[in-house]
């Protein structure tokens, strides 16, 4: 779409700052008729904000040919357009005069944009600005570049964000539900992509702006293209650049002082080009996923491997001590394997499971009275009752069955634990009973966190990724270099159980074969300019000193840690000042996380949840029509890597998990969102306002 030939001409006295006289498309443009116009203040018939009349001043009091970057006109119907505009020193008679022309800009990229932007959605404008344009690279090329610059994009973007078609040099992108932080990231790395397909030597900027209740789409839009437009003034080293209030004042000074010293800049009006096609770069965005990966991961575990070797021919009961998922079952199952075990001889007993002391004697007493040849393995004993930690432990010392009649000796077995913390840690905290503890301490098997072994965590991702994809029916072709170092860079707090949700997420939100860091919600390690981020290095023996200093006196639990997480998503959905099912998407997560504890069990994860199974199979339909919903949330997706933490830890509880954290997100609306009405409030939890105030009152009578 060209730019109009015709332009609205408006002639002012900037002396007086009133409006001399106007044409017909002058008046058609502002909404109001020639003679009502002569005579009026011109920023009053321009009828601009308070920063665009002191900026448009500077410009017509200047007395030099200014072209002005875009700005909103309102017309006296109160309906908002974005103009273009140039200014030209002239005289009336005596009197010195500025011409003001101005045309419709109309902001297309608005229009591509289906739903439109909403209050917690940020707008970004991508610009190019370092072309050739010589002989083999004129406005037809330039145009085909854009276009594929477009493609480039929608291969990484997600899937509910809109990339615009390519305007002149320049393009919008609606990144939906994210506040300004998050779109940082995520612009970032969509630049690192587009260097890596398209070429370093490119220089693409983004300009950032939020939306929000105070101000349309097309000026937040504006707003965007103006942070972009000083970005590439200021040659600012930073390629994203996020909205000033300043942005257009200084535009326009830099446009009226735009040639130094030589006075009155060149006056050029080139009409952008199109293109109807272009050819996407065949460099593939994906480094090789390593395939052929037999069994575990070659992974030493520092040390923990060989330790376990040694210790399987012993006859020692064993701690396998790590972070939830490490890897410790794998362990446990190498000692198994190394003395020949068969796999049918390895019984695992989920101590989480047992409501009640009773429960947990009984079944503990099944399997030692069976257990001849056999390796035990406790999941989380120290979840059980306190006595019946302490009969196991006197069972397993003595060597003798408890409630065997007549008394008999223990049948020859191995036993394994696996702990999430270290004994004395877990003592201290009163979770495990001493006399348990110390049927375990003999020689403990230490298993790191993912972070600490990172030359495994490229190795897993693969391994998941093919094992997903497999499941899926999907060829996986790998992870962009991008992606790569991010999950290089990433602490992996929930270790290898957390990276394989994140790639579960990331394939579920995409139908691409590949994985990038937009995907997968990681932005660690990424520079726009497709480089890598090196970071400071230290010396060998001060970070041995500060792994050394850092076992915390104070570890939350996961209970905790979801508490506070649940707090900030509201506080961030308060700051957007947007309305989200937080409480819908904390029940379907809480479902889904216990069908994922119990591998697809809707009757063990309704017994866990306090329901029935029908009641899941009635749910999951809606659970996963939403599921899209709450994948593009930036702000749910800690909450939920949290629930889905305490999932996997939790024991059986006497209350419904779902009650108890329903009433934690509550406490948390009702602290954070007084100041908005009931019904708002109600729509967080995802309730109707009777429910809500019904929950409420019940809350408050607790």
């Amino acid at each position: 779409m060209s730019e109009p030939v015709y332009e609205a001409r408006v002639i002012v006295d900037p002396g007086q700052g009133v409006v001399l006289d106007c044409d017909s498309e002058a008046a058609r443009l502002l909404g109001a008729s020639s003679e009502s116009l002569q005579g009026a203040a011109w920023h009053r018939a321009l009828r601009c904000d308070g920063l665009t009349r002191v900026a448009l001043g500077h410009a017509l009091q200047s007395r030099r040919r200014v072209k002005l970057p875009p700005f909103i006109l309102r017309s006296m119907t109160d309906e908002e357009s974005v103009v273009g505009a140039m200014i030209f020193p002239d005289r009336l008679g005596d009197s010195d005069t500025s011409t003001l022309l101005l045309w419709d800009s109309p902001a297309v990229a608005l229009q591509s944009m289906t739903p439109p932007p909403d209050t917690a959605d940020t707008l970004a404008v991508l610009g190019v600005d370092q072309f050739r344009h010589d002989a083999a690279q004129g406005p037809r090329e330039v145009a085909e570049l854009m276009s594929a610059l477009r493609a480039s994009l929608l291969e990484i973007v997600r899937t509910r964000d809109v990339v615009s078609r390519p305007a002149g040099t320049s393009l919008a992108i609606a990144l939906r539900d994210v506040d300004l932080d998050a779109a940082s990231d995520i612009c970032t790395a969509l630049l690192s992509h587009l260097h890596r397909a398209h070429g370093r030597e490119l220089r693409i900027r983004l300009g950032l702006a939020r939306m929000s209740r105070e101000r349309s789409a097309l000026a937040t839009l504006l707003a965007a293209n103006n942070a972009l437009l000083q970005g590439r003034a200021l040659a600012a080293r930073d390629t994203v650049r996020r909205e000033q209030e300043e942005d257009f004042a200084q535009l326009v000074a830099a446009a009226i002082n735009a040639v130094g010293i030589f006075g009155a800049p060149q006056v050029s009006q080139a009409a952008p080009v199109t293109a109807e096609s272009a050819v996407v770069p065949a460099k593939a965005p994906v480094q090789p996923v390593e395939r052929d990966i037999e069994g575990y991961v070659v992974d030493n575990m520092e040390g923990a491997v060989d330790q376990a070797l040694y210790l399987a021919r012993l006859d020692i009961p064993v701690a396998i001590i790590g972070p939830a998922g490490t890897g410790k079952m794998y362990v446990a199952k190498i000692m198994h394997e190394h003395v020949g075990g068969a796999a049918d001889m390895l019984s695992t007993i989920d101590c989480r499971e047992f409501r009640s002391r009773g429960e947990a004697n009984k079944r503990i007493g099944r399997e030692l009275a069976s257990s001849e040849g056999r390796t035990l393995v406790f999941k989380s004993p120290h979840l059980m009752n306190g006595e019946a930690q302490a009969k196991l432990a006197r069972q397993i010392r003595s060597r003798r069955l408890a409630d065997a009649d007549p008394p008999r000796a223990l049948p020859a077995a191995r036993f394994i634990a696996l702990f999430p913390d270290t004994l004395e840690r877990l003592v201290a905290r009163g979770q495990l009973d001493m006399q348990l503890a110390s049927a375990f301490a003999g020689m403990p098997i230490q298993v790191p966190p993912i972070r600490d072994r990172k030359q495994a965590v490229l190795r897993w991702a693969h391994k998941i990724l093919l094992q997903e994809g497999a499941r899926r029916d999907r060829d996986m072709r790998g992870f962009t270099p991008d992606a790569e170092r991010a999950m290089l860079q990433y602490e992996w707090p929930g270790n290898i159980s957390e990276m394989r949700q994140c790639i579960c997420d990331a394939m579920d939100k995409t139908d691409k074969n590949w994985l990038t860091p937009v995907d997968l919600g990681l932005f660690q390690g990424i520079e726009a300019a497709g480089t890598a981020r090196v970071g400071e290095s230290r010396p060998f023996l001060e970070v041995v000193d500060s792994a050394a200093q850092e076992v915390p006196d104070y570890a939350p639990s996961s209970l905790d840690a979801l508490d506070f997480a649940l707090a900030e998503a509201v506080h961030s959905l308060l700051q957007l000042e947007a309305i989200k099912p937080l409480g819908t998407w904390l029940d379907d997560d809480l479902v889904s996380s216990a069908l994922e504890r119990y591998r697809g069990d809707a009757r063990r994860a309704a017994d866990f949840l306090h329901t029935r199974a029908r009641n899941i199979s009635r749910w999951l339909p809606k659970i996963q029509a939403r599921e899209e919903e709450r994948n593009a949330s930036a702000l749910w997706q800690e909450p939920r890597r949290r629930l889905r933490e305490w999932v996997r830890e939790s024991p059986q509880l006497e209350k419904s998990p779902m009650q108890l954290l329903q009433g934690r997100l509550l406490a948390h609306v009702e602290g954070q969102g007084s100041d908005l009405g009931t019904a708002r409030r109600a729509g967080i939890m995802g309730v109707s306002t009777p429910t809500y105030l019904k929950r409420v009152r019940e809350q408050d009578g607790a």
